[in-house]
């Protein structure tokens, strides 16, 4: 372990003991290495209503994650005919629902915050693949309560959903190693990933080998997204308290 060094307590065999904070790469520390003691459980079996219990708490957790992510996928899809601009900056091609984007990552690293990096990805994979199922053997149902007459092309749906996937997976991965004793270091290294990772994935799946003009407006929303993303510090300094850590991520 990184953080920590191992030592024998006497009339213990295998404990653990906790370095001072002075010794070891302590900046290179991930939320995993947590301490803990040999002694802490040894010997005792976790009961089958223990382990169920765990298991349909998992299960909750990323289905309320899923479905807070799901609703801001909603949102994205209603207003992403409706124009804007920022500053001057998207002039004809700018939505809202491209300055919605950033507000997704914001969500999934509340969760990798509250409940670390295998949540925060089971979020963002059970969420794609509800939204996928839905459109793909729901769509009448889906009909009902979604304006679909406007659904955006296959290969713009699947740009979207390909580069969300990405830039989620190597942000939580970019937040989960930035944790450190700074509350704003592993937000905005994770922020600054998706943004990158996002903006060229999207525009280049979407229209790479057409007419448009997407390499400069690729780089103007990476602007705008990364500048948005420094901004969403500010309400994610604010639920500090309101979301804290479990047990072993540090406390950051």
């Amino acid at each position: 372990m990184r953080a920590y060094k191992r030592d024998v307590i006497p009339g213990r065999i295998g404990g653990l003991k906790m370095a001072s904070q002075d010794r070891g790469p302590y900046r290179l520390r991930t939320a995993s290495d947590v301490p803990y003691f040999g002694a802490y459980g040894y010997g005792r079996h976790e009961s089958i209503l223990e382990k169920l219990g765990a298991a349909v708490a998992a299960v909750a957790r990323v289905a309320v994650s899923a479905l807070i992510l799901i609703a801001w996928m909603v949102a994205v899809y209603l207003y992403r005919d409706t124009p804007m601009d920022v500053f001057g900056i998207g002039t004809g091609w700018l939505t809202v629902a491209h300055m919605l984007v950033p507000v997704g990552f914001y969500c999934v690293f509340m969760t990798n915050r509250r409940y670390g990096p295998a949540y925060a990805l089971a979020q963002v994979v059970a969420t794609l693949a509800l939204v996928a199922g839905l459109v793909l053997f729901a769509r009448d149902a889906l009909n009902q309560v979604l304006p679909l007459d406007t659904a955006p092309s296959v290969r713009e749906a699947v740009a979207f959903g390909g580069a969300f996937f990405l830039a989620s997976f190597v942000a939580i991965a970019a937040f989960d190693g930035a944790r450190g004793p700074h509350w704003w270091s592993a937000p905005l290294i994770g922020f600054l990933a998706a943004a990158i990772l996002f903006a060229a994935a999207f525009f280049a799946g979407q229209f790479a080998g057409s007419d448009t003009a997407w390499l400069n407006e690729g780089l103007q929303y990476m602007g705008l997204i990364t500048g948005e993303g420094v901004v969403l510090l500010v309400p994610f300094w604010a639920m500090r308290r309101m979301v804290p850590p479990m047990p072993g991520f540090g406390g950051y």
